[in-house]
């Protein structure tokens, strides 16, 4: 093979460098092949004659069709067994090493080996000076084989084993080590230690079958961090506004630092034009062989190989912008097949969350002629933690026993996306040891032995009493700003009293009024939980004392049935949703003397229901005697609602569906995963006259849609629609009609539940039509304008109706935005500038600028709007 180059060939020195370059480049298109664990590893570095490192050679244990490669610095690791091996060590520009290796023992072993170079092996490279033509022709060929090749292998079956380590690197703050004039070192100079943070391994069987139907049966799992079961007691404060949603929120503690591959990275396919990686960028990142790739990506190829008598491409990609949320790297295709033998990609870390970078790499192979499936995937990345401390995360995921299109009856794809085996959390060392194709690191043993020594000890009453003592243990902050919170965890109770901040009602209903109240809970072995809620209050001006409690117990977990009663003599919100200017006034509030029963479950997968029985009785509070500062502070909306007392008998009925609903069963609960499908709501409220002397009589029908989703590359959209009537109003009171939320001075408030412009409340009888819109764009121009975007700000938009027709009322309003996201840790928010602009028919055209703060849940990978 002739070799052509677009540069002058010079003397040995730069002869060499091209021998190196070309090395490090055509091996690193091997696949390493599976193997079976062994007892002991054989470590060293791969070296040429000068002592030179050779990257990426590829060592094979010959009649044992195990191979591994080497890594850019040369390194190497084998696990052999016991015994005689003969090892063939081979590399791009140097002869064949055959060598017989004898393992006496089961200690680890250390060996180098030396390669004699063969400047024959550079025919086999060749380089092209018209590289960039030649790379969009192979990479318009692998995208054209795209769909061919889904389709070759729609079902598939197979074994995954993965395992993901994260460790910390910190400053070593412990000791203090002087200088050569005895002064101590700062942190930045100290050296820096590395410790383990998590382990998690798992095996499982899966199935999958287009379109993109998935089934894991987790066999074996293993959260070496996880020493004690998962509890629900915890302690905190929770304020929620609004109508209550009966979808049960679990709010559960997620790292956002650990990815499993089983759930954040499942959907991981370069083959599909868009990859949806929610826990690490807002954005779907676009794929190199997707819709869109050549406006997007600069391709090159790197070099040309012969691998069995083929050609094998190395494509070299570069982003074109380069802030947006794109991959850079290398893929390497097969010549006439076109098919992705391996890619080396890394997502744009301007774009992250969290991270400072991301690599993801896969090789796959040919199990079938013109078939390649995923053989092993590498998921390597770094986090920095404020000034100090940087997470190291590292994913591994084997698969092996590959069959394709196997008979797959549909009945084994549900909802349910992941099963666990009843053992796979008490699966031994001798059911893991032939698992791992990799054995633990040194850091990695370290913590498992630690692990392990504590688990007894973390079940022991030592460790509850010394766990419990330090958060029952009390100090000023406690009392004045934390609350008060006593666990017991060996008897899995707690109570929780407010800190004194939440007892000084300072706007309270007449004045000044002193609250107390708590919270407590217990949870029992078959997963039953007892929750009771309360709280008691006290008017000094009016010399009045109300309060109200609530007793609830869920007794049918994975089907979230609950009873809870709820009672009291209080001052109660009718908007609870009102604005902030609004919501202390003294026109949002009634006294109301309640008991209610409200009973939960999930009728079937994605449908929850609940219904709730109230009986109150309705008292203004135009009698009590008012502060005149509140009427200073609130001005015309301070004035009482004036009505009759009346006695009311409501029942209402909440339903809320998800369709298609995915979810897990772990350990005897059930995890909501959510759907793609919009939410559909139905809400039924009856006054039913005379029952327990009840006044009223009427009748109110509420139907809507909500969903949330992402548009390709042009962000993440969010709308809802919602319709409701009452149907009969033969005694409807003003306490009982539709209230909607109010807009605020400056602040910009959900934009899918509320109103930018509307005014300060609004409330109807009659029938009513309400749709929000809202899209993040998340930097789709100002991603690709020079200069500004080094800002990362991003464009959001949205537009909002209502409409009263019994009224003659309509109102629209419509928004503009700049948005930026940040980083506090590991929470993330985004705060935004928008500019609001309304009309309707009671009034002319306005427009206010306004400020909104956002903030990701971790858990639910959603923002909050």
């Amino acid at each position: 093979m002739v070799v052509t180059l677009s540069w002058e060939i010079r003397p040995f020195g730069e002869h060499f460098t091209f021998m190196r370059l070309t090395t490090l480049l055509i091996s690193m298109s091997f696949i390493m092949l599976t193997f079976v664990s062994k007892a002991t590893s054989l470590t060293g570095t791969v070296m040429d004659e000068s002592n030179n490192a050779i990257p990426f050679a590829v060592l094979e244990v010959i009649n044992e069709e195990y191979k591994v490669m080497a890594d850019s610095e040369g390194k190497y690791s084998l696990s052999l067994s016991v015994g005689k091996h003969e090892i063939k060590i081979t590399a791009l520009g140097y002869h064949e090493l055959i060598t017989t290796i004898k393992i006496a023992n089961s200690k680890k072993t250390t060996k180098d080996f030396i390669l004699k170079e063969n400047s024959q092996e550079l025919g086999a490279i060749e380089i092209r000076a018209n590289s960039r033509d030649l790379a969009k022709e192979v990479m318009q060929q692998a995208i054209d084989k795209r769909s061919e090749y889904e389709k070759k292998y729609r079902d598939l079956s197979f074994d995954m084993y993965e395992r993901i380590s994260l460790q910390q690197e910190e400053p070593d703050t412990t000791e203090s080590k002087p200088d050569s004039t005895g002064q101590e070192l700062s942190w930045r100079e100290k050296p820096k230690i590395t410790q383990q943070r998590s382990l998690i391994e798992s095996f499982s069987k899966v199935v999958t079958k287009a379109p993109r139907q998935y089934k894991e049966n987790i066999l074996a799992y293993r959260d070496y961090s996880d020493v004690r079961e998962y509890s629900n007691l915890n302690g905190g404060i929770q304020i929620e506004l609004g109508e209550p949603d009966i979808t049960p929120q679990q709010n559960m503690y997620a790292d956002p630092y650990l990815y499993e591959s089983n759930y954040a990275f499942r959907e991981f396919d370069i083959n599909k034009s868009f990859v949806e990686l929610p826990a690490l960028c807002e954005k779907n990142l676009l794929s190199p062989i997707g819709f869109g790739a050549f406006m997007n990506y600069k391709f090159d190829v790197e070099a040309i190989s012969y691998r069995k008598n083929k050609k094998i491409y190395v494509i070299k990609v570069t982003p074109i912008y380069k802030v947006e949320p794109l991959f850079s790297g290398t893929i390497t295709i097969e010549d006439e097949s076109f098919a992705i033998l391996e890619y080396d990609l890394s997502i744009n870390p301007l774009c992250l969350y969290f991270h400072e970078s991301f690599r993801i790499q896969q090789t796959n192979k040919e199990i079938e002629p013109g078939v390649f499936v995923a053989d092993k995937r590498q998921v390597n990345y770094v986090i920095q933690e404020g000034r100090k401390v940087k997470i190291y995360g590292d994913l591994t995921v084997e698969y092996q026993n590959i069959q394709v299109n196997p008979y797959l009856d549909d009945v084994l794809f549900t909802d349910e996306v992941q099963t666990y085996d009843e053992l796979a959390f008490d699966r031994d060392s001798i059911y893991w040891h032939p698992l791992r194709q990799v054995e633990f690191n040194d850091y990695e043993k370290r913590y498992i032995h630690r692990c392990d020594s504590l688990k007894a000890y973390y079940v022991s009453q030592e460790f509850y009493e010394k766990q419990d003592s330090n958060i029952n243990n009390l100090n000023i902050w406690d009392y004045l700003l934390n609350g008060i919170t006593h666990i017991n965890r060996k008897k899995d109770w707690q109570f929780y009293i407010n800190p004194l901040i939440m007892q000084l009602n300072i706007f309270g209903i007449g004045g000044y009024r002193h609250r107390l109240g708590g919270t407590f809970q217990k949870e029992y072995a078959n997963n039953y939980l007892l929750e009771t809620e309360g709280d008691i209050d006290y008017g000094f001006a009016n010399r009045d004392i109300r309060g109200k409690a609530g007793v609830g117990l869920t007794y049918i977990p994975k089907k979230f049935v609950r009873t809870f009663v709820r009672f009291g003599d209080y001052y109660d919100m009718i908007n609870n949703y009102a604005s902030i200017g609004s919501i202390f006034s003294r026109s949002n509030y009634v006294r109301s003397q309640t008991f209610s029963i409200a009973q939960r479950m999930e009728v079937v997968n994605g449908l929850f229901a609940e219904m709730t029985f109230d009986y109150s009785d309705q008292k203004p509070i135009n009698n009590l005697k008012l502060e005149q500062w509140s009427s200073d502070l609130f001005g015309g909306v301070n004035a009482p609602i004036d009505f009759e007392r009346y006695t009311k008998f409501e029942i209402r009925l909440d339903v809320k569906y998800h369709h298609r609903q995915k979810y897990i069963i772990k350990k005897g609960r059930k995890l909501l995963l959510g759907s793609k499908y919009p939410v559909v709501s139905f809400n039924y409220r009856k006054g039913i006259p005379t029952l327990f002397n009840s006044e009223v009589n009427f009748d109110y029908v509420e139907v809507g849609l909500k969903h949330s989703s992402d548009v390709a590359r042009l962000g993440q959209v969010d709308w809802s629609i919602l319709a409701g009537s009452f149907v009969n109003r033969t005694s409807l009171r003003v306490l009982e009609h539709k209230y909607f939320r109010g807009s605020d001075a400056i602040f910009f408030s959900d934009p899918l539940r509320s109103f930018q412009l509307l005014g300060p409340t609004l409330s109807t009888p009659n029938a009513f039509y309400r749709g929000n819109y809202f899209q993040h764009f998340n930097g789709l121009i100002l991603n690709k304008i020079p200069l500004i975007n080094r800002l990362k700000l991003s464009e959001a938009a949205g537009a909002a109706f209502i409409a009263i027709p019994n009224q003659h009322f309509a109102h629209a309003e419509i928004y503009l935005g700049l948005e930026k996201v940040f980083r506090i840790k590991e929470q993330i928010f985004r705060v935004g500038v928008y500019g609001c602009t309304s009309d309707s028919s009671l009034g002319k055209a306005n427009y206010e600028f306004k400020v909104g703060f956002n903030f990701y849940n971790t858990y639910s990978k959603k923002w909050s709007y």
